[in-house]
């Protein structure tokens, strides 16, 4: 289609520079125009993927309307109480594993108390609200899923505190979204793609332990990190700081993050923890493990692993699998 110039129809009545201005004018228009168009078409194009999101109307009839939590928009739960049973401390760190191991979990315990956060009918984001007590007391969750229904790649990770009428009262709302922030688009993987270990950025390395083999560790996995950044996410954390992958047999099958046990006690909140910097698949679950610190003086930390597999998968491995 042949676009109309100005200067051509107004060319017989203005002289010769006022046609070139008209034209110049003319062109920078059409160029504003378009870089405009091309703005306004990634900004919507960024949530494109909420229309692919599932329904609200996909969860289960027990769901319902609970409000706001967080200023993170209106959220649907189920059941009662609304925050994440914890799983005892009984067993800290690599131990607790091997506990979970022998109480595998069943759907109906997989999505106690999950909440998710609802955008014109649809599904954007999936999440838990955990006890500000809880943590601070060590506790750890496990089996925390993210698939109850078929939902996209988390993009990226908020944890909120929220405040209850007593110190108490407080609670932790841990929220998974599936739209990428504008500035941060990223193409994501579907359900059982893993990324190969060679994806990671060459500032990655393996986290050595030679108490296991190959560095692998039981009912886990090997873990990779840029360690010019700090072990722990801090409140202030910025762009990829303190990311943390697992891997097993070659593939990426975690993404992880680990938080102080001082921060929630202080009642720290974190606004935007990434996850979409390797395209990632869909988490399958969660968990948040507590660690006691090595020092008495120390504080303990809690490691949150993302993976994209089934937690009856890598919970029965005790030497790494040959391949998956």
């Amino acid at each position: 289609m042949t676009t109309l110039d100005p200067g051509d129809f107004l060319a017989p009545f203005l002289s010769r520079e006022a046609v070139v201005k008209h034209r110049r004018l003319w062109a920078a228009l059409v160029f504003l125009g378009a870089w405009v168009g091309i703005v306004a078409g990634q900004q919507p194009g960024d949530r494109s993927a909420l229309q692919s999101s599932p329904r609200v109307t996909d969860l289960p009839s027990s769901y319902h309307p609970i409000g706001k939590l967080a200023d993170r928009g209106e959220f649907y739960a189920t059941g009662t109480p609304l925050h994440r049973i914890d799983d005892g401390d009984a067993h800290h760190g690599l131990p607790a594993t091997a506990a979970w191991a022998t109480k595998p979990k069943d759907k109906k315990a997989q999505t106690q108390g999950a909440i998710y956060g609802v955008e014109d009918g649809r599904i954007t984001s999936a999440g838990y609200v955990i006890q500000q007590a809880d943590l601070v007391a060590g506790k750890s969750f496990h089996g925390l899923t993210l698939r109850e229904l078929e939902f996209p790649s988390a993009h990226y990770l908020t944890i909120d505190l929220i405040k209850g009428a007593t110190e108490g009262s407080n609670q932790y709302l841990w929220l998974w979204h599936f739209l990428p922030q504008p500035d941060r688009v990223r193409p994501m993987l579907r359900a059982g793609e893993l990324q190969s270990v060679t994806s990671l950025p060459r500032t990655f390395a393996v986290l050595r332990n030679d108490a296991y083999s190959n560095d692998f560790y039981p009912r886990m996995g090997r873990h990779h990190r840029d360690f010019s950044t700090p072990a722990n996410r801090l409140p202030g954390g910025k762009g990829d700081d303190s990311l943390w992958y697992g891997e097993t047999a070659g593939k990426l099958i975690f993404i992880e993050y680990i938080f102080s046990q001082q921060d929630f006690a202080n009642g720290a909140s974190w606004s935007y923890v990434p996850l979409n910097s390797v395209p990632i698949p869909p988490i399958d679950n969660v968990h948040i493990l507590h660690y006691n610190p090595a020092k008495p003086e120390a504080p303990g930390t809690f490691t949150t692993h993302m993976y994209f597999i089934p937690e009856e998968t890598y919970l029965a491995w005790e030497k790494e699998p040959p391949g998956l």
